[in-house]
C-alpha cells in the first residue's frame, strides 16, 4: 500500500522521528493526564515511555514504530525516552505512565509465572508484580485454578487463561528476541552449550590449558550496569537480570532439566497430603557455609520465606513484601525449622508441581538480612507506603552461599567474584550431579565489566580484553563480531519478551476494547524483521514457544486474535475507522476523539 491518505509508508515508519517530550516534565504531565483522563472532545493523547537508544538496542526503535502506527490511527502518540533508573521508578514503582515499551525479566515460561505478572492483588505493588494495574475477575480465577489443577485439567485452564489475556490485552507481546552474544574461543570452550544468563550455563564451560595469561580468570562484559552496582536479589527497581545473584545465592531447588525443579541447596524433599493440605519435608545438604564462614541452617531458610513475605517483621505495624518473588512465596503458607537441617513446608491450595516453584527463592543469611527490616532512608522510592532497607540496599559486599563469593567492586564499574571452594559443587563429598557439572566452575575468578554500549563491549572482546559480551548485543553490532578474529556469534532463544504495557488504571486504557484496537495497530511480524533483523519471534502469548500454548494462539503469520489493521507495516485507514467505530469510539477526519 502506498503512502498517503490510506497508509503510512514503511520508510516513514522506520525513519520518522516521533515527538519527544522532556522526561523532566513527564511527572507533571502524567498527573494532569491522570486527572483529566483524556481530552474530552479533543484528540486522544498517549505518551510512550521507553529507554534511550544507548541503554537498549531495540526499545526506542520499537516505540517509534508503534508511535507511527498510533498516529496513523488518529492518536496523538508521543515518545518519552527516559533514563533507566528513572524509567523503572516511574513504571515499576510509581505507575506514572500511559504506555511503555520494554523487556520483561528472564523468567521460566511456566504458567504460574503469570500469577505475579497479572493477578489483581499486585495492582498497587511495585516491581514486575502486575505493573499494568490489570484487574479481571475471570483471569484471577484462572490464575488460582491453574495452581491446583493437574494433568489435562491444568492445560485446559492455562489455555483459557491465555485466551483471556489475548482478548483483554493488559499488555501486548511484541516478540521474543534471540539473545545475541559475542564470545572468544581461545581461552574457554563450550560456549555453545552454555546458557550465560544463569549459573548452570557456566558449568558447561571448559578452560583451555595454557591459553594466555590467567587462563582461570573469566572476563565478561555487560551493558546492565545496575547488575554490577547492586547485588541485591530482592531489589524493587534494578534486578531484572539475575546472572550474578544466581552465582552468589543458592535456592533450595533449581530447574536442572526437563523434570522441573530438583533439589540444589536442599539434599532432598518429600511431599505428602494431609487431608486437603499439601506439605513437604525438606532436608538441607550437610556442612554448608555462608561466604563469611557461618553455617547454613534450617533457621536461615525459614527466615528467608518469612522475610520475603514481609520484610518489615511481624512485630511492626507495617507490611512490606518482596515484589520479585511474590509468585513463589505466595505458594507457601508456613515454614517451620524442625532441627538444624530439616524443615516442614505447608503450602496453599496448589499441586505438587506448582509448589516446587516455591523452592526457587534465593536463601538469605538471617544474620545479615535481619538488620535490614528498618524503613529505607534513601529518597526516590515512592510506593505509597513504607519501604524497608531490604528492598533498596545495594548489598555490597554480598554474603551468599553460591559457588562464587564477592571479592571486590571497583570504582570504574567493575566487579570481581571468586570461586567459593567450600560450595558443594567444588567438594568431593558434595553429592552426585550430572556429568557436565563435574569439577564445578571452570574458573577461579570472574571479572565483570559494565559499559554503556554493546559496541564498546564487543570491541573489548575483539581485542582480547574480555572473553565474552554476555548481556546481549543489538543487531547493529553483529557485523563487528564477524570481522573479528577468534570472536564468534552465539545466539540463543530468550525467555523474556518485549512488551507494550498499558496502564489500565487510566482512561481510556482502562477499557479493554480500546486496548484491543491498540493491539491491532501492531504489526509484530514486521517488527521482527525491521527492528530485530529477523533475530526475534513474533508471538500472541507470553508462553509462546512452549507446549502450553493452545492451537488457537499459535502464531501463523499474524496474530490469531488481533490481526494487524493493515499489511506489511502499513496501517489501513478504512480498517482503522471500522475498528474504532465497532469499539464505540469517535473517529472523525483521521482523528480519534475523546468522549
Amino acid at each position: 500500500m502506498s503512502a498517503g491518505r490510506d497508509g503510512v509508508s514503511r520508510r516513514k515508519l522506520l525513519a520518522g522521528a516521533a515527538a519527544v517530550t522532556a522526561s523532566a516534565s513527564a511527572g507533571c504531565l502524567d498527573r494532569l493526564q491522570a486527572l483529566l483522563g483524556w481530552r474530552g472532545g479533543g484528540q486522544t493523547t498517549v505518551r510512550i515511555k521507553t529507554l534511550p537508544a544507548d541503554a537498549d538496542p531495540y526499545a526506542l526503535r520499537l516505540a517509534r514504530a508503534i508511535a507511527e502506527w498510533l498516529t496513523a490511527a488518529g492518536i496523538d502518540a508521543r515518545i518519552v525516552p527516559t533514563a533507566e533508573d528513572e524509567l523503572r521508578r516511574q513504571i515499576l514503582v510509581n505507575h506514572e505512565f500511559d504506555l511503555f515499551v520494554g523487556r520483561t525479566p528472564d523468567v521460566p515460561r511456566e504458567p504460574d509465572a503469570l500469577y505475579s505478572l497479572l493477578h489483581s492483588t499486585g495492582v498497587l505493588a511495585p516491581g514486575w508484580r502486575n505493573p499494568f494495574g490489570y484487574s479481571n475477575a475471570q483471569a484471577d480465577d484462572l490464575l488460582q485454578r491453574q495452581r491446583r489443577a493437574t494433568g489435562q485439567d491444568r492445560r485446559t485452564v492455562v489455555a483459557t487463561l491465555q485466551e483471556t489475556v489475548a482478548r483483554t490485552q493488559p499488555f501486548s507481546v511484541l516478540g521474543f528476541p534471540e539473545t545475541i552474544r559475542a564470545v572468544r574461543t581461545d581461552r574457554f570452550t563450550g560456549w555453545e552449550r552454555a546458557d550465560l544468563g544463569s549459573l548452570l550455563g557456566y558449568l558447561a564451560l571448559e578452560a583451555t590449558p595454557g591459553a594466555g595469561p590467567s587462563p582461570r580468570t573469566l572476563r565478561l562484559g555487560t551493558t546492565y550496569q545496575q547488575e554490577v552496582r547492586s547485588l541485591n536479589p530482592l531489589s524493587v527497581r534494578y534486578r531484572d537480570n539475575t546472572m550474578l545473584t544466581d552465582l552468589l545465592y543458592d535456592p533450595l531447588g533449581r530447574a536442572l532439566g526437563d523434570d522441573g525443579v530438583e533439589p540444589w541447596l536442599a539434599d532432598s524433599w518429600e511431599f505428602e497430603r494431609r487431608g486437603e493440605d499439601l506439605r513437604a519435608t525438606v532436608r538441607l545438604r550437610p556442612n554448608q557455609l555462608w561466604h563469611d564462614g557461618e553455617p547454613i541452617t534450617a533457621s536461615d531458610v525459614a527466615f528467608t520465606y518469612e522475610f520475603v513475605a514481609d520484610t518489615s517483621g511481624t512485630d511492626e505495624d507495617r507490611f512490606v513484601p518482596v515484589p520479585r518473588y511474590h509468585g513463589q512465596a505466595s505458594l507457601v503458607e508456613s515454614v517451620r525449622a524442625e532441627d538444624l537441617r530439616t524443615l516442614e513446608f505447608a503450602f496453599t491450595d496448589c499441586s505438587e508441581a506448582v509448589a516446587r516453584r516455591a523452592f526457587t527463592v534465593p536463601v538469605l543469611p538471617e544474620h545479615v538480612w535481619q538488620q535490614r527490616r528498618r524503613p529505607a532512608t534513601i529518597g526516590g522510592v515512592d510506593v505509597g507506603g513504607e519501604v524497608t532497607e531490604a528492598l533498596v540496599t545495594r548489598n555490597v559486599p554480598a554474603v551468599g552461599s553460591g559457588p562464587v563469593a564477592f571479592a571486590e567492586q571497583s570504582a570504574n564499574g567493575g566487579l570481581v567474584v571468586r570461586r567459593f571452594d567450600e560450595h558443594f559443587l567444588h567438594r568431593t563429598d558434595g553429592g552426585e550431579f550430572p556429568a557436565w557439572m563435574d569439577g564445578g566452575l571452570p574458573f577461579q575468578r570472574l571479572v565483570m565489566r559494565a559499559d554503556v554500549s554493546d559496541g564498546i563491549i564487543v570491541e573489548a572482546a575483539a581485542d582480547g580484553t574480555l572473553d565474552a559480551a554476555v548481556s546481549g548485543i543489538g543487531v547493529g553490532t553483529v557485523d563487528r563480531v564477524g570481522d573479528a578474529e577468534k570472536l564468534e556469534l552465539l545466539t540463543r532463544p530468550s525467555d523474556s519478551f518485549y512488551v507494550l504495557g498499558y496502564n489500565t488504571r487510566r482512561p481510556p486504557l482502562h477499557n479493554y476494547q480500546f486496548r484491543r484496537v491498540l493491539g491491532r495497530l501492531l504489526d509484530r511480524g514486521y517488527l521482527a524483521e525491521a527492528v530485530f533483523d529477523g533475530y526475534a519471534t513474533p508471538a500472541a502469548s507470553p508462553l509462546a514457544g512452549t507446549d502450553w500454548v493452545p492451537s488457537e494462539l499459535e502464531w501463523d503469520g499474524e496474530h490469531p486474535v488481533l490481526p494487524f489493521l493493515g499489511s506489511d507495516g502499513d496501517v489501513d485507514e478504512e480498517q482503522v475507522r471500522q475498528a474504532w467505530q465497532e469499539a464505540g469510539y469517535r473517529y472523525e477526519k483521521g482523528t480519534l476523539l475523546g468522549r
